[in-house]
C-alpha cells in the first residue's frame, strides 16, 4: 500500500478499536486459560493471551508516537463491546472458545476495512497482527475434535454460532461506522457479504452449518 493513500478516518482512533480488540482477546483467553482441564490447554491459551496483550501494548505504542493515548481512545469502543459481552455470555468453556472463533473472525475481516487507508507504518502494523492466525488455528482444531466425537456439543455450538453471528454483525457494523472513526458507511456495508462468507467458511472448518 503506497504511504500517499489518503486516509479514509482518524489513524489513531482506528488502531485503538485494534487495540482494544486485542485487549478484549487477551482477557478472554487468559480466562480460558483458567478454566481449561487439560494442562496443554492451559499453557497454550496462556501464551495466545499474552500474544493478544503484547499485540495491545505494540498498538499502544504506536499510537502514542501519533501524540493521543491509546487507554483514552479505547474508552469510546468499551461500552459497545460490553454489550456485545453481556448479550453473548457463554455458559461453558466450549462456548467461550466458540464465540472467541466467532468475534474474533469477524471482527478481523471487519478490521481489515477498518485499516485498508491507514497510513505507514500503521498500516503495516495492523496487517501483521491481523495476519496471525496462531489463535485461530488453535481454536478450531480444537473445537473440531470436540464436535466430531460428541454430537449434541456439535448441535449446540451451532445454534450457539448462530447467535453469535447475529449479534457480532450488528455491534461490529454500529462499530466501524461510528463518526469517531470517520471511515465511509458505504465501504462497511460493502464488506458485509464477504464477511459473512467467510464466517461461513470458518465453521465448515468446523464441521458445522452457519
Amino acid at each position: 500500500m503506497p504511504d500517499s493513500a489518503p486516509l479514509a478516518g482518524n489513524n489513531a482512533a482506528t488502531l485503538a478499536l485494534l487495540a482494544f480488540g486485542e485487549l478484549t482477546a487477551f482477557e478472554r483467553m487468559a480466562t480460558n486459560a483458567t478454566t481449561a482441564v487439560h494442562m496443554d490447554d492451559k499453557v497454550t491459551l496462556a501464551r495466545l493471551a499474552s500474544l493478544s496483550f503484547a499485540n495491545f501494548e505494540e498498538l499502544s505504542q504506536h499510537i502514542s508516537r501519533l501524540g493521543q493515548d491509546a487507554v483514552e481512545l479505547c474508552q469510546h469502543f468499551e461500552p459497545t463491546f460490553t454489550v456485545l459481552a453481556e448479550r453473548t455470555r457463554p455458559r461453558d468453556w466450549h462456548e467461550s472458545l466458540m464465540k472467541g472463533f466467532v468475534f474474533d473472525g469477524i471482527m478481523n475481516d471487519f478490521y481489515r476495512t477498518a485499516v485498508e487507508e491507514l497510513s505507514e507504518p500503521g498500516y503495516s502494523l495492523a496487517i501483521t497482527i491481523l495476519d496471525d492466525t496462531r489463535a485461530t488455528e488453535y481454536v478450531r482444531n480444537r473445537l473440531t475434535a470436540d464436535v466430531a466425537a460428541d454430537t449434541q456439543l456439535a448441535s449446540r455450538l451451532a445454534l450457539w454460532g448462530r447467535k453469535l453471528v447475529a449479534e457480532t454483525l450488528g455491534r461490529a457494523r454500529n462499530l466501524l461506522t461510528d463518526s469517531f472513526l470517520g471511515i465511509d458507511e458505504e465501504l462497511v456495508v460493502a464488506s458485509i457479504p464477504a464477511v459473512t462468507a467467510n464466517h461461513s467458511k470458518r465453521m465448515s472448518a468446523l464441521g458445522l452449518v452457519a
